[in-house]
Formats: C-alpha cells, sequence, structure tokens
C-alpha cells in the first residue's frame, strides 16, 4: 500500500494532481500485458505501453524520475540508444532534441514491435532491430524470468533457433556515415562488457562527447571494472542519475 501511494504522489508531483490521477488510474485498472495509451503532458504523440509489466517501470524512470535529464555542453546531433526496449528514451531525446538522428537498437522481437509504434510520429528516429556487442554476428536471447527488460544474450551462430542480428558501434557508424557521437545510451542487459571490450572500441569512444551507461555487474561478473579500465585513457567527469553513470568525454 505504501509503494502505491508514493507512485501516486510521483504522478501528481510530475504531471498535476488530476493528470497525475487519471493516468495512473488508467494503467492500474487495465488487464496484464493490455497496450494503455499515455498522452503525456507537453508532447505532442502519445506513448504506449503493456499495463502491469516492466513497461511501467521503465515509464516511471524516463517520464517521471527523467532519469535522462542531464547537463551537456552542446545540441547533440547524433544519439545511440542501445537497448531501447519499447522507445520511451528514444521519444524521450526525440521530444528534447528534436533536430537530432537517434539510432535505436532493441533485439527483442516484443519489444521491437511497440517501439516502432511508440516512434511512428518521430522522423528523426530510426529503429534497428538488432543486439549491440563487439562486432557483427549473431546472438541468441536467454530469458532470465526478468519479463521483457531482464533478458540476456550469448553469442551464437546463424543457424540457431531465434537467432537474432548483433552489430557493432564502429559499424553503425559506418553504416550512417556518423563521425561523432552527441551521446551514447547503453541499457544492454550486462553486453556492455563485450562492447568494451572490443579491439576497436576507441574508435567510437575517441568520438563521443556524452556515454550514458547503466552498468550490470550482477548478470555480468567484471562490468564495471571493464568500464573503468576502458575509459582509464580519457580526462572524463562522471555523474549518477538514477541507475545510469553519465560520462563526459572531452575530446581534444
Amino acid at each position: 500500500m505504501k509503494n502505491k501511494f508514493l507512485k501516486l504522489a510521483l504522478y501528481c508531483q510530475r504531471f498535476g494532481f488530476v493528470h497525475g490521477i487519471k493516468l495512473l488510474s488508467k494503467i492500474y485498472f487495465a488487464k496484464k500485458n493490455e497496450i494503455v495509451t499515455i498522452q503525456i503532458p507537453d508532447y505532442h504523440h502519445p506513448v504506449f505501453l503493456r499495463a502491469k509489466s516492466s513497461d511501467e517501470y521503465i515509464f516511471q524512470q524516463i517520464f517521471i524520475n527523467q532519469e535522462y535529464e542531464f547537463t551537456i555542453h552542446k545540441t547533440p546531433d547524433t544519439i545511440i540508444d542501445a537497448g531501447a526496449n519499447i522507445g520511451f528514451a528514444a521519444v524521450y531525446f526525440a521530444h528534447k532534441y528534436p533536430n537530432a538522428k537517434i539510432i535505436c537498437l532493441e533485439p527483442e522481437p516484443s519489444n521491437f514491435i511497440l517501439l516502432r509504434k511508440n516512434i511512428s510520429n518521430y522522423p528523426n528516429i530510426i529503429p534497428i532491430q538488432k543486439g549491440l556487442w563487439d562486432k557483427s554476428t549473431h546472438l541468441q536471447i536467454i530469458d532470465n524470468g526478468l519479463d521483457n527488460w531482464g533478458f540476456t544474450v550469448q553469442e551464437c551462430t546463424s543457424d540457431v533457433t531465434g537467432a537474432i542480428e548483433a552489430t557493432s558501434l564502429p559499424d553503425i557508424m559506418k553504416q550512417f556515415s556518423i563521425y561523432q557521437l552527441s551521446i551514447v545510451k547503453m541499457d544492454i542487459e550486462g553486453s556492455e562488457k563485450e562492447v568494451l571490450m572490443a579491439p576497436d572500441v576507441h574508435d567510437w569512444l575517441a568520438k563521443c562527447d556524452t556515454l550514458v551507461i547503466e552498468l550490470h555487474d550482477r548478470m555480468k561478473e567484471g562490468t564495471s571494472k571493464t568500464l573503468f579500465e576502458t575509459l582509464s585513457p580519457y580526462k572524463i567527469s562522471m555523474d549518477l542519475k538514477g541507475e545510469n553513470l553519465i560520462f563526459r568525454l572531452p575530446r581534444s
């Protein structure tokens, strides 16, 4: 009961008393996995989520707690959203930076379907149904029983049932002719370790202004150690916002 009142208080604080109650009630009275349409104040287009699923928590992280609200030194040109889930972070960035090109990567099929629905009114968001890895290959989704946000992946061959495509950040930069990365947001359930251990990791890190990353040592031991070792050559500044570490990497 305490958590319900806390959630109600958060919704009302963020959206106003009447609209906050209206939004929360709409989600609360929906059936499990029913697609709920949410109109966020000041946003031109609604977003969609699956009721009584991990989508609700992600909605709260992004649109209520505003975990991707951070200061950057200049207006971004290109944003990579790796681990885009159902597209909430991409929509948040598109609303805040309407002129930025936003490339979303999400491998899980049901998430990707809803991602496409959420970004359908944003021509500057490009969806890619692939996972992020240290190279272009194939991955197998491993269900950890943590709903649609808690799966992990492992490398596999293309003939494995359910195999999905994966790509690397250098390959994305080549594909879209990207020369500088304004923001790289990475929430990929432990796969950040492989990405950060790639032989060509500095090909993109040296061209990145801001790295926003959620670490998952509980899923893959040594992830934090890998991150800080990889960033050691850079004169970074770091902030913490919610579950995200925010690194600014000034280029010389």
